[in-house]
């Protein structure tokens, strides 16, 4: 299938290919198509598919379901897409969407015998987390944050034990610099239904995609961590040999330090 550093990988390489010099290549990457057109290719490849091939998603939240599960739910009609998330639920069952529209139940429908399933949020989408991250290593505390989403925790989970088995190797900041984790979006809070995530649009340094690739590339800066990463059954990259793993994490970095993306 493939994994999101790949997926980067994939999309920073497109637009290299695609421009021929750095204003354009800049253009490219901090357009809101850089992501798009990497899914696009995925989609040529067998890598990603679209419910609707008519429409242009503009989220992603990592679902996974076969061919046949894929068929199946194509053969649902009615579908009421593009209007936005649902902002309130009438008392009579009104649905009033973010772009004004409004749909009503079908006639014959009672709001009694209807179920509205909440199905926009996201798994981990930091609602209650302070505006300011504390840090994953603390005076005797470890605080669980999401420093590389998928594959989840569990990879995440692995990686905190082995960075605290060095022992005094690496001092707790010199560990909290490799765990960048997303920051808190502000603005999802005031959405009645909370947090989604998932959004596509552009990239920028705060990007989950962009801050995972800055936490492996100090990663594989540690000789120990790198020969751990190498055939870990937890990784998405953990088939590559590790100087695999380094060829492609250089060559995102190299296009997304290019356009200003990201500092040394």
């Amino acid at each position: 299938i493939g994994s999101c550093m790949e997926f980067l990988h994939t999309c920073t390489q497109l637009a290299k290919a695609q421009s021929s010099d750095t204003t354009a290549l800049k253009q490219a990457v901090l357009s809101e198509e850089f992501f798009q057109k990497g899914f696009l290719e995925w989609e040529k490849t067998g890598q990603m598919y679209r419910l609707n091939k008519d429409a242009l998603p503009t989220k992603f939240k990592d679902a996974t379901l076969c061919k046949r599960e894929m068929v199946m739910i194509q053969q649902v009609t009615n579908v009421i897409s593009h209007h936005g998330r649902v902002k309130s639920i009438s008392d009579s069952g009104d649905m009033n969407f973010e772009d004004g529209t409004v749909v009503s139940l079908s006639d014959g429908q009672s709001v009694a015998d209807t179920i509205f399933v909440h199905c926009s949020a996201g798994a981990f989408n930091y609602s209650k987390h302070p505006e300011k991250s504390p840090p994953v290593y603390g005076d005797s505390v470890l605080t669980i944050q999401d420093v590389y989403g998928t594959p989840g925790f569990c990879f995440v989970g692995s990686l905190f034990g082995r960075l605290e088995a060095m022992g005094d190797a690496l001092s707790d900041d010199e560990k909290n610099v490799m765990c960048l984790a997303p920051r808190a979006d502000p603005s999802q809070a005031v959405s009645p239904l909370g947090p989604s995530g998932g959004d596509i649009g552009a990239i920028s340094e705060d990007h989950g995609l962009v801050q995972r690739v800055r936490n492996l590339e100090k990663w594989l800066n540690v000789p120990e961590i790198k020969g751990w990463l190498e055939g870990h059954r937890l990784f998405n990259l953990g088939h590559l040999e590790a100087k695999q793993m380094v060829g492609l994490v250089e060559q995102i970095i190299e296009v997304l330090l290019e356009v200003g993306v990201v500092n040394v």
